[in-house]
This record gives structure tokens, sequence and C-alpha cells, in this order.
């Protein structure tokens, strides 16, 4: 017999999951929709990627699914280039595959962010938005480059 979780127990988060997003969600009583991997995001019109320092904390960049050419090794090394740069803490950097519209917000912490038609990246990484859309186009394997 399946055990049903009483209200006052907290959701199993998986671990292709944001903790942030999913309790967000739980706590309005919304579903979290989130995908294991870029290409099954893809197969989803509103597919996105997320990219999360310090455990959700900070949100660096939003991109839809779709404008995503490289492969999920270079979105991890990117991921891990652009914590490099604003937080410094690759354990609790992530990348996760969600769905959400464009014009939804992303909650997470320094003011989260927001999913823009192609690419969201936030303010102290502005800078490097050329060289974060050529990785992400597939157009170079890293900022630095």
């Amino acid at each position: 017999m399946a055990r049903k979780r009483k209200s006052s127990e907290p959701p199993v988060i998986s671990d292709h999951q944001s903790g942030v997003r999913s309790l967000i969600a739980s706590s309005r009583g919304e579903e979290h929709v989130a995908y294991r991997s870029l290409p099954e995001a893809k197969t989803d019109p509103n597919g996105v990627v997320i990219f999360e320092g310090d455990y959700g904390g900070q949100i660096y960049l939003v991109a839809r699914a779709q404008y995503v050419c490289c492969s999920e090794a270079q979105l991890h090394n990117l991921l891990l280039e652009l914590d490099a740069s604003a937080w410094a803490d690759p354990e609790g950097a992530r990348v996760h595959f969600e769905s959400l519209p464009v014009g939804a917000g992303v909650p997470g912490g320094m003011g989260g962010g927001a999913v823009a038609a192609e690419v969201w990246v936030h303010a102290d990484l502005r800078p490097h938005e050329p060289a974060i859309r050529s990785v992400l186009l597939g157009k170079r394997t890293s900022v630095q480059q």
C-alpha cells in the first residue's frame, strides 16, 4: 500500500530538481516541472536551462532550451566559469532543466531571474553576455577563450 504524504511533511526532492524552486512551488500548491537532461527540456516548448549558484542563492543565467546548441558538458563548464567569477563555490553550483514560460520569474536568491525570449543573464555577469551567448550557441568553448 502506498503511503500518502501528510501535508506537514516536506516534499521529496530529486537530485535533478532545484530545492529552492521545488519548495516554493510546493508551498504554493503548484507543480514544479524539472527535467533530467537538455534533450528532455527541448521537447517542452517552455523548456529552460537555469544556472544557479550558492545552492539556489544566486541565479546566474536562464536560457530557453531551444536556444542552446552546445552540449551538456559545455553547459556544466560554462556554469563553473560563471560560478568562479560570481560566487566561487562549485559544490553549490547546478544546472537545472525546467519548464517555465517566457516572462516567468525564476525564484532564487539575489533577486532571482527571469525567462526571456532567448537568454537572461544576471546583471553582475552582463559584461560577459556576448561570450556566454557564443558558448550557448556552440560557437566557442569558454567565456575566457
